[in-house]
């Protein structure tokens, strides 16, 4: 097992002291019958509704077992049943928890594909999380070339090809962090900001090319959460340290 692996260390949520702390969880998202059972049950009308919106059953399962895990895990946080807990959407659509006694400080993002799920977890500070599988017929030129900043592109294709769809990707899930940090949609010119800078899991600027967001406040993170996958974190600030934990039923 190498070392990326190791960092991912099975429990379950506990208590989040102070706002520098930053929680990622990662989750599979196919589980037996029963533990599916179990997670549907917390699940609201419209979150049951959104699921059918899929057009495959495991689509929907999916959807359903990562917002169910999504539940326990804010749950636990705030010392309430899964159940309980009511989301409201913003007008781009990134969830956050109704207000109400306890949960006022409480920010948090989710992301998953295929049968990964991650989920972000920290105080008083907006987050953003994303996670891609790695696809080789990816039309990385082109996407490249309508959605990725000059740096950028310069970049991946200084890459050798057998490491650019990587690069890509790798390129991609920072970008969607950094928007879902932000709470923009597909509106925000992708091209604006550059994310070539960041090395790695260094802590490590965003840099923007845009007059509508302050460039210092923004920080990314390459995340490690498995063997053909990409993922990256953006935050708010920098003084915030980051734990990884395998979340299991």
């Amino acid at each position: 097992m190498d070392n990326e692996e190791l960092q991912w260390r099975p429990a379950i949520p506990g208590e989040l002291i102070s706002s520098n702390e930053v929680h990622v969880w990662r989750a599979w998202l196919d589980l037996t019958a029963l533990q599916y059972e179990n997670l549907l049950g917390f699940l609201s009308k419209d979150e049951l509704a959104r699921a059918k919106r899929f057009r495959f059953e495991r689509d929907q399962k999916r959807f359903i077992v990562a917002r169910g895990i999504l539940r326990q895990i804010l749950g636990r946080y705030l010392g309430k049943k899964p159940n309980e807990l009511v989301f409201e959407y913003s007008s781009q659509g990134k969830p956050a928890l109704a207000t109400y006694p306890g949960c006022g400080t409480l920010h948090f993002n989710l992301s998953h594909s295929d049968g990964f799920a991650l989920y972000a977890v920290t105080r008083d500070r907006n987050i953003g999380i994303d996670i891609e599988r790695i696809r080789d017929d990816a039309a990385v030129d082109q996407i490249a070339r309508r959605f990725y900043s000059q740096g950028e592109i310069s970049s991946l294709f200084r890459m050798h090809i057998d490491r650019r769809t990587e690069l890509f990707f790798q390129y991609w899930t920072r970008k969607e962090a950094f928007i879902k940090a932000i709470g923009e949609g597909i509106s925000f010119p992708m091209e604006q900001c550059d994310v070539s800078l960041i090395s790695g899991s260094v802590l490590s600027p965003i840099i923007l090319h845009s007059d509508k967001i302050e460039s210092l406040r923004w920080y990314g993170q390459d995340l490690f959460p498995g063997c053909g996958y990409a993922a990256a974190i953006a935050v708010e600030g920098t003084d915030w340290d980051l734990s990884f934990w395998h979340y299991t039923l």
